[in-house]
């Protein structure tokens, strides 16, 4: 059985996005020396505790 290399009480998520959108998150993250995944879960913890709702529309 495989661990969690972030440990225990982790999840690890994994997503698909379209390629322009991924190379933005990729820039931005770089730019303050991060990982993008530790970008994605700065902006994602950010938007959580903000508390304003998400409006899903088709682009």
């Amino acid at each position: 059985m495989a661990t969690n290399p972030a440990g225990k009480g982790t999840k690890t998520i994994g997503i698909n996005m379209k390629m322009e959108m991924a190379k933005e998150l990729e820039r931005r993250a770089s730019s303050m020396q991060l990982s993008t995944g530790a970008y994605c879960k700065i902006i994602l913890g950010e938007w959580i505790k903000s508390g304003k709702k998400l409006q899903l529309k088709e682009s």
